[in-house]
């Protein structure tokens, strides 16, 4: 009868051809089966694996004229385990087939296999895998690596899809190779809800998921996964921008409870509003920017808004700005540009550097004792002016190739550059002459000093400019369009 294989060379005794079921061994059992007591006789190994789920069979051919493998020995063999289920008995007999043809021995093939139970499957929301649960990480193949450019904060776009719905799917139970029935598995999901400006639509692709109903920043995600999608039309900074937070570029309102640091980008869709101390490096603000404190600037650094700007000083910036511009205290050695006016109040100073705005400007105080040229711009709009000097300067390097091609060249080839470049310089002059039309914008614009104007201080209105040779007092600037010049009219004390 069939038995479990014993010290290493014995081989065991004849099997019974039907067994007990006191006879049925256990599984996991490595089990060596053959006909007869004869040691060239082939013979086959068995062995379970733990869970019962797959049964491999190590087929062994005979030796010197040894009886052959047959179906049915095999057959009784898994009887005698209790395999049942499962079994692949057209591909059993093709291996013993080639086992005693070939005289080679078959190795692992899987002779049963049992069937895994499929869970069943509630409806729930699987995380879109475009969505991270924290910030960037370096990259591997990176050697340099700017940290300020990591990412920590997760934005989304509105109709972004978050998380898509999986459908529920009935459970199906499953059987190992011994007839045991499985019973279908109980799992666990990580299911994501809609909350804040998240709703459930359907797909175009088909099916339904999770979607953002407007732009903002996905709100914090639980680790472990799980839980309210949320997001959140305001950026709340409750620290400083820094290497924690890398750059922050966000489509709607940001609000800042700490300093920006040197470096760091702050470009917002929205309003910008800092409760400290921006060292400004490259400032966008699509709407308004308030900070609390002041704006300093260093090396390029650029602030852009496109409401209005208010803060308590600027130092060492260039800031451009379609509305107002407020200073509570000063503006010193920057390039401030405004399409509206500049009013820095009845005590702030205007120190260094270069101010233009469209309506007019107002402060306490222009230049200082030492005589900083400080020069102050009213009535122009200065993105006319800047595109004006874009297209003065391309003129005067379309003349200077054209004399070059002149002084260099001739025949056919010179005739056709010449043709063109004399096209382009038409069209680069009528832009100018149109331009320069539209450089004045408000030609009652006044520039209002109420304490002192100091030598060095440089006037200009609408293109036309007065300086100041000794100290003033309190002046209001205005245009004299008549005698074409600009006329200082003296204040009293205390009063713009």
């Amino acid at each position: 009868m069939a038995e479990e294989e014993g010290k290493e060379g014995e081989r065991p005794g004849e099997a019974e051809a039907s067994p007990a079921a006191s006879d049925i061994l256990d599984l996991g059992e490595a089990v060596t089966f053959r006909e007869s007591v004869g040691s060239n006789d082939a013979y086959v190994e068995l062995q379970v694996s733990p869970d019962g789920m797959e049964a491999l069979a190590d087929l062994h051919p005979p030796r010197d004229g040894g009886s052959p493998l047959a179906l049915d020995h095999v057959e009784i063999l898994l009887a005698r385990l209790g395999i049942v289920f499962g079994i692949d008995r057209e591909g059993l007999g093709e291996a013993i087939l080639r086992c005693n043809l070939d005289g080679k021995a078959q190795r692992a093939f899987v002779v049963a296999k049992g069937r895994k139970p499929e869970a069943a499957v509630a409806e729930h929301a699987v995380l879109s895998p475009n969505i991270k649960l924290g910030p960037d990480s370096a990259p591997e193949e990176a050697l340099h690596y700017d940290f300020r450019e990591r990412r920590a904060l997760t934005v989304v776009k509105k109709g972004q899809v978050l998380a898509r719905i999986v459908p529920p799917a009935a459970g199906a139970s499953g059987e190992d190779i011994r007839g045991t029935i499985l019973a279908p598995p109980k799992e666990g999901y990580k299911d994501y809800l809609p909350g804040k400006n998240v709703g459930r639509q359907a797909l175009p692709e088909g099916g339904e998921g999770l979607v953002a109903l407007v732009d903002g920043l996905l709100g914090p995600l639980a680790p472990a996964g799980g839980g309210s999608l949320q997001v959140e039309e305001i950026l709340l900074v409750r620290g400083d921008v820094d290497f924690h937070t890398g750059h922050i570029i966000f489509p709607g309102d940001v609000v800042i409870e700490g300093a920006v640091g040197d470096g760091f980008k702050v470009w917002s869709g929205g309003s910008i509003r800092c409760k400290a101390t921006m060292d400004a490096f490259d400032i966008n603000a699509k709407k308004d920017l308030v900070c609390d404190q002041g704006i300093i600037g260093r090396k390029r650094a650029q602030v852009r808004v496109g409401g209005e700007l208010r803060a308590k000083f600027i130092q060492n910036c260039r800031v451009a700005v379609r509305g107002d511009l407020h200073i509570l205290s000063a503006i010193v050695n920057s390039r401030v540009y405004s399409l509206g006016r500049i009013d820095l109040g009845d005590k702030g100073i205007l120190l260094g550097g270069e101010a233009y705005a469209v309506h007019g400007i107002k402060a306490g105080r222009l230049g200082n004792a030492a005589g900083q040229a400080t020069l102050v711009h009213a009535g122009c709009d200065f993105t006319v002016q800047q595109r004006l000097d874009q297209a003065n300067e391309r003129l005067r390097l379309l003349s200077l190739r054209i004399r070059r091609a002149k002084e260099e060249g001739e025949g056919p080839a010179l005739e056709a550059f010449l043709a063109k470049a004399g096209a382009e310089e038409e069209a680069l002059r009528s832009l100018i002459g149109d331009l320069l039309g539209k450089l004045d914008a408000d030609e009652s614009a006044t520039v209002e000093i109420s304490g002192q104007i100091m030598p060095g201080s440089v006037i200009e209105i609408c293109r036309v400019s007065i300086s100041v040779e000794t100290a003033l007092g309190p002046t209001r600037f205005r245009l004299d369009k008549s005698a074409g010049k600009v006329v200082a009219e003296k204040l009293k004390a205390g009063r713009a």
